[in-house]
C-alpha cells in the first residue's frame, strides 16, 4: 500500500471522527435547551418569565413516615430563562396584592413581608406537633423566602436535563421559612432548604412545571424551633396540586419550550 493510499485512509478516518463529533455536539446542543419562539436562546441572553400557581408543602416527621401537615401556598415567581438550559427564580410575589415576599429579616430588627398560606391537613395527634388548620381560630401559617432576593443578588438557580423522555428542572437550592401555631397552642418556626427537582412539559405557549414523585424529588430538611428551643428535624416534600401545574410564561408574550 502506497503512502498516498495511507494518507487517504487516514483522512477518511479523521473525517469520520470529526463527523461523529459534530453530530454528538449538535445532539448535545439540541437537548437540554430553552427555546423561545422555536429557537434556542443565545449565549448571554436572559428572557424574563412569570411562573404562577400553587405549591403544596407536605411536612413529614423525623421518620419521614408521618404526614404532619399539608400546606398550600400560592404566588407568582418572577425569573428568567437563558442559554444552556439555565433558569433562575428572582423574586416571589403575592398573587392578589402583588406585594414582594421578603426574607424573615431583610434587615436587622425588621420583619419582612410574608406570604399567607393555607394549612389543609394536620395530623399532629395528642402531642400537638402539627400546625393548626387555617379554618381554626387563632391559626395562621406564614412563609418567607430565604436566600431569594433580586435586590440582594440572591437567586434560586436551576438547570434542565433530559432524562430518557422526561425533562427535569433541577434546583440547586430552594429555601424558605414557615411560621405557624401548633395544635398545642405554641408557635413553630421552621427553616426548610435543600435540592429539589420538577418535571417540565411543553404546553404551548408555556412550559408546565410539576413537583412530586414523578421528578424523584428529595425532601427538604427543616430545622425547627419553639420559643427559641430546638425541636426534632422534620422534612418538607414539595408537590403541585393534581391537575394544576405551575405555568412558566414569557413575561411579555411569545412561546417558551424545552428541547
Amino acid at each position: 500500500m502506497g503512502k498516498m493510499t495511507n494518507i487517504k485512509i487516514l483522512g477518511l478516518a479523521l473525517f469520520a471522527v470529526f463527523a461523529f463529533s459534530a453530530v454528538a455536539a449538535a445532539s448535545a446542543f439540541a437537548a437540554d435547551e430553552w427555546l423561545f419562539n422555536g429557537s434556542p436562546i443565545g449565549a448571554g441572553v436572559e428572557l424574563a418569565t412569570n411562573t404562577e400557581g400553587s405549591l403544596v408543602i407536605d411536612v413529614l416527621d423525623e421518620t419521614k413516615t408521618i404526614l404532619l401537615n399539608e400546606i398550600d401556598c400560592s404566588g407568582l415567581f418572577e425569573g428568567t430563562v437563558g442559554s444552556a438550559g439555565v433558569d433562575l427564580v428572582l423574586d416571589l410575589f403575592e398573587l392578589v396584592t402583588g406585594s414582594l415576599i421578603e426574607e424573615l429579616e431583610p434587615s436587622p430588627g425588621v420583619e419582612g413581608k410574608s406570604l399567607s398560606c393555607e394549612t389543609l391537613v394536620d395530623n399532629g395527634g395528642a402531642e400537638g406537633k402539627a400546625c393548626k388548620l387555617s379554618t381554626e381560630v387563632g391559626s395562621e401559617t406564614l412563609l418567607w423566602v430565604d436566600e431569594l432576593s433580586l435586590a440582594a443578588g440572591l437567586t434560586w438557580e436551576s438547570l434542565i436535563e433530559l432524562d430518557g423522555a422526561t425533562f427535569l428542572d433541577h434546583f440547586v437550592n430552594v429555601a424558605f421559612e414557615l411560621r405557624c401555631v401548633l395544635l398545642a397552642g405554641v408557635t413553630l418556626n421552621s427553616l426548610c432548604s435543600g435540592l429539589t427537582s420538577g418535571t417540565l412539559t411543553n404546553s404551548a405557549p408555556n412550559v408546565l412545571l410539576e413537583f412530586g414523585a414523578a421528578a424523584g424529588t428529595e425532601e427538604l430538611d427543616c430545622t425547627n424551633t419553639v420559643g427559641g428551643e430546638a425541636q426534632p428535624l422534620t422534612f418538607a416534600d414539595l408537590s403541585t396540586p393534581a391537575g394544576a401545574p405551575l405555568a412558566i410564561k414569557h413575561a411579555t408574550g411569545g412561546t417558551l419550550a424545552v428541547s
